[in-house]
């Protein structure tokens, strides 16, 4: 038994021999005393089996592809920041030179530049475009010395209603000047206002910088509405205009006998309360005759039944459709449409955003191809330095414009309006108006084709409750105006109409704002513009540059 494990034990304490240790340890140059367990406890080293050693392939590649990517973006980026700081001091030391004959050298402004970027729909971050100019454009614009001003829309749509309400109060400006005979004074250096009066002075040699199709549909629309629409020059503002276009709409009418207070039935009103509501009676019955006996268009004159009806209004209706009265003794004037203006050269950026789970390949793509972005951002910065324009092409088919009306409304459309909306990408043969097409309207959330349908069911819904909400608070008045019912549910109608108010302005600039960035929805498009509008584009200088390079 003895001699068993003597026999044994050399077997089990002897060192192991040098083949026992696996080859690929030694073809890496380990010393095989380090593989040896030989008088030592640590354990034995080694090799990954299949699946650690596919995990380990998998993310050392896709590290050293994140390395890489980073590193290159880091040289394309100094190699155009070298280039536009040769081109900006030149330039600077040029346009001070001459400031200085005329006592103004220590005043130099900058060129400045306008930015517009709309919201990418169903997006969770509202400023995506202008985080993406910040990254990968405003670096070489800042050593270009350029200046730049912001323009960023919340919502869809809200960067159209943004620059259509800009021109409109610049066009109620300037007629009010040319009808005193006023003139702006120009201003000297050191003087409160002299950056913005200076922005604007040189704004024709600034530039206007488009982050995207959508932002393009948006501006369009908003340079062509803006100096289209007839201004009402009336004391109301837009709050006050979309509460008559609700009235209008018979939001709050309850019909005959829905909600009608009689003063006579209830008598526990006092006698001089009673007679007030008379009184109020009465006039608003003589203001309703007054009204019909003066020249006032039909309400199927003033605003089309249905949505589609918009789309078929002449472009220049005469003005005898427009009036509308403020009371029963005033007739509202309106400002005639003006033509557009020489606008700022466009850079057209191409910037897009991707939206679904569809997309996601083309987003891992992206994001370690990180500097294709940087390399378009810093090419888009580069033409705007050496401002090489050209005039912008009109388009060649119709079927890709999209025909918007001058007085647009939501308040009015149903759901038969949009049953048969038409999604289909319809291009006009322009490659700026074509711009990013129609790629960017495919990378649209497809659940966005029925924001207006779901809309229009939620607006419905609420206008029915509204009514009975309505009735009781007629039916059942209360003496403090802060009184609540059970559930927050306002009690008094002014409460319920202001509620109303914020809910139909936030649908109808949904549905404002779907209309222009829907997909087919096509561009805006005015004959001036292809008179006042020019592009920036790439110089042949531009192409001999090698970025990533040393």
């Amino acid at each position: 038994m003895s001699g068993t494990l003597n026999n044994q034990h050399p077997k089990t304490t002897g060192s192991k021999p040098a083949s026992d240790i696996n080859p690929a340890f030694r073809y890496l140059g380990v010393p095989a005393s380090w593989l040896s367990r030989q008088g030592s406890d640590r354990p034995r080293l080694r090799l990954p089996s299949a699946k650690t050693a596919s995990f380990l392939l998998s993310c050392g590649s896709l590290i050293g592809l994140y390395v890489y990517d980073r590193d290159q973006c880091k040289k394309i980026k100094e190699k155009y920041l070298q280039q536009v700081r040769n081109l900006s001091e030149s330039l600077v030391s040029h346009s001070a030179q001459d400031e200085v004959g005329n006592n103004d050298g220590a005043h130099w402004m900058p060129r400045r530049v306008t930015v517009y970027g709309a919201r990418v729909p169903e997006d969770v971050d509202v400023d995506r475009g202008t985080q993406w100019f910040k990254k990968y454009v405003k670096p070489i614009l800042v050593a270009a010395a350029i200046d730049y001003t912001i323009h960023n829309g919340t919502t869809p749509g809200a960067l159209a209603r943004k620059i259509s309400s800009d021109i409109r109060d610049q066009r109620v400006i300037e007629a009010a000047q040319q009808k005193d005979g006023h003139k702006t004074p120009a201003l000297k250096p050191g003087m409160p206002g002299y950056r913005e009066w200076h922005a604007e002075q040189n704004r024709l040699t600034g530039g206007t910088l488009i982050l995207g199709r959508a932002t393009l549909k948006e501006y369009l629309w908003g340079l062509k509405h803006g100096y289209e629409q007839h201004i009402p020059l009336d004391e109301l503002d837009d709050d006050e205009r979309f509460s008559r276009q609700l009235e209008e709409a018979g939001i709050f009418e309850l019909g005959e006998d829905l909600g009608e207070f009689s003063a006579n039935e209830d008598m526990t009103m006092p006698e001089g309360l009673r007679s007030v509501h008379e009184q109020l009676k009465e006039t608003s019955h003589s203001d309703e005759t007054l009204l019909t006996s003066q020249s006032i268009p039909s309400p199927a004159q003033e605003k089309p039944t249905n949505f589609f009806n918009f789309f078929s209004q002449s472009a220049h209706a005469p003005l005898s459709v427009y009036p509308s009265s403020v009371n029963s003794n005033h007739t509202v004037n309106y400002l005639a449409s003006t033509p557009i203006p020489l606008q700022a050269p466009l850079l057209l950026v191409p910037f897009d955003h991707p939206i679904g789970i569809r997309w996601w390949p083309l987003k891992i793509y992206r994001f370690f191809n990180r500097r294709q972005q940087v390399e378009m951002g810093a090419q888009t910065a580069l033409q705007l330095v050496r401002s090489q324009t050209r005039p912008i092409e009109p388009p060649k088919h119709l079927a890709g414009l999209g025909i918007f009306p001058k007085d647009f409304s939501a308040t009015t459309m149903t759901a038969k309006d949009v049953k048969d909306t038409n999604f289909q990408i319809n291009l006009t043969g322009s490659r700026d108006l074509d711009f990013l097409a129609p790629e960017a309207d495919q990378h649209l959330r497809r659940s966005y084709r029925k924001l207006a349908k779901k809309v229009i069911e939620e607006r419905d819904l609420f206008r029915k409750e509204l009514k009975e909400r309505l009735v009781k608070a007629r039916q059942e008045p209360s003496d403090d105006a802060g009184d609540m019912r059970q559930g927050g549910e306002p009690l008094n109608e002014s409460q319920l109409r202001q509620e109303a108010f914020q809910k139909e302005r936030k649908w109808s600039d949904q549905l404002h704002g779907w209309s222009i960035v829907r997909q087919g929805s096509g561009v805006s498009w005015s004959a001036d513009m292809s008179n006042v509008l020019t592009i920036y584009e790439s110089t042949p200088e531009d192409s001999n540059i090698t970025p990533g390079t040393s």
